[in-house]
């Protein structure tokens, strides 16, 4: 295997777990939208640990109580649309190594 195909598997990997990522904030977000569903998840302490590791600019930015009695929590979703976005430039990258 060259190292440019190397590269790309490297590459692929990467935006793969990027984007499980990013889909598994938005899933929580989506759980955090409900009243107590955090609580029955019992993600409380994850959701906790998330919001520690978040940028001190973002974090606990735009949170928006919901008509279902939990939280929108808009600094989720940013950080989710961020992994998106380096998700797809890492695709884009992998492509350009192959070939």
């Amino acid at each position: 295997m060259s190292g440019r195909k190397a590269a790309a598997l490297a590459c692929t990997l990467l935006a793969w777990g990027l984007r499980l990522c990013a889909i598994g904030l938005i899933a929580l977000t989506i759980a955090l939208s409900f009243s107590g569903m955090a609580t029955r998840l019992g993600i409380v302490n994850l959701v906790l640990d998330i919001a520690q590791v978040l940028p001190a600019v973002i974090a606990g930015w735009g949170l928006v109580a919901t008509p279902f009695g939990g939280v929108f929590r808009l600094d989720f979703v940013i950080v989710a649309l961020v992994l998106f976005l380096a998700d797809y430039v890492l695709l884009r990258i992998a492509d350009a190594l192959r070939y």
